[in-house]
Formats: structure tokens, sequence, C-alpha cells
């Protein structure tokens, strides 16, 4: 009787010590370890975002993002961005090539963030239909000179007041060249017609903001 109990806990404590090393080497779960490694629990992501471990480092609702691309200013990238994650991506433009945010008219937007101060579907100005204002920004140059203060920027397209496309420039969309601006970010008319689409899905949330970098 001894005899077999003592051989009995000799085979509990060997297997848990193989278990307790299986688990050291990765090929063994113990309780709470899928939990703790964000393993799939059958919850389905909502329409149109990423899952990724990235979500809990974002911050949390909406906001836009324009991410500059230095070698061609032209092809940047402007994101509708969901608790850290990008929605949708489309190519943007700002300022007619110049990396120099300080030069008015020629530069593109200035680093930092913007408030997102309207929006419009037909707007009947020297822009025209769907367009995004912004807040105003304050570029300082690295110079001693003064500060630069780039006003009248907006996110909008080359179109007719009506959202639609003209038989002649302005309203136009007319390919690469179209992405340039005098500061403003520029999107295909099919594009911000998309971001619109999907703004107004999410109610246009108050606080918008725009981080541009």
């Amino acid at each position: 009787m001894i005899t077999s109990i003592h051989f009995r806990l000799r085979g509990v404590a060997t297997a848990a010590v193989s278990i307790a090393t299986l688990a050291m080497v990765g090929l063994a779960s113990t309780p709470g370890t899928a939990a703790a490694h964000g393993a799939d629990t059958g919850t389905s992501a909502r329409p149109g975002s990423h899952p990724s471990t990235s979500t809990k480092h974002g911050p949390r609702g909406y906001y836009l993002k324009f991410t500059k691309n230095w070698d061609h200013p032209d092809r940047s990238t402007l994101s509708l961005v969901h608790d850290g994650i990008p929605v949708k991506s489309y190519r943007a433009g700002s300022g007619v090539g110049v990396t120099d945010e300080c030069r008015s008219n020629k530069g593109w937007l200035p680093s930092g963030t913007y408030q997102v101060k309207g929006h419009q579907t037909h707007r009947n100005s020297a822009i025209k239909g769907y367009a995004i204002q912004l807040s105003d920004k304050a570029c300082h140059p690295k110079s001693k000179k003064k500060a630069v203060n780039r006003g009248d920027l907006f996110i909008h397209s080359e179109m007719t007041k009506n959202g639609g496309q003209g038989s002649t420039e302005p309203t136009r969309w007319d390919g690469d060249r179209d992405y340039k601006s005098l500061g403003c970010i520029k999107l295909r008319p099919a594009d911000i017609k998309d971001l619109f689409s999907r703004l107004n899905q999410a109610h246009w949330p108050k606080n918008l903001t725009l981080r541009v970098n």
C-alpha cells in the first residue's frame, strides 16, 4: 500500500514538472495565458476597422491624419483614423511641391494639430463643392523672422458647387497636377466624397481634429 501511494505521488509530480517545462518553452498553455496574450476570443471587429494590438496605444475616437511624403508632396496621405487605427487612407497633396511650410501659398500645410471648424457639400467660392475648413496655423521659421500665419486652409477637391465635374478648369479634376494647392489638402473628387460618407456615418464627431506630421 505504501509503495503504491509512493509511485502515484511520483507520477503526479513528474506530470506537473512536465507541464511546467512545456509551458516555459511555449508548447503548453496555462489558465489565463490565451487572454493575457490577446488570443482570438471570437469578437468581430467593427466594419472598416483593422484589428491590431496597437488599438490600446492610440487615442480614442475619430481624427484625421495627414502624413507628408517628403520626396513627393503630391503623393502624401490623408487617413481617417478611429481609436488609433486607420479606417481608410487616400492619396493627398498640399502645396506646390515646396516643403517649406512657412511659405504662404506655396509651402505645404505646417505640422501640428488643427481643429475642424466646419464642412460643406455645396461651397461656392474659390473652393467649390465638398470642403472641410481647418483652423489657422502659425508657422515659425527656423530663422529669426516673424511667424507666418497660414490661413484659409481646407481639405477640398476640384469640382462644381454641386459636387460635380465641370467642363473647364478649375471645376474639373485633371489628374496629378490637381493634387497641388496653395497650402490646402487636396483629394480626388471620389475620395473626398467617400471621406464625407464615412464622417456622416460617424455623425461628424465633435472636436474633430486633423493631425499633420
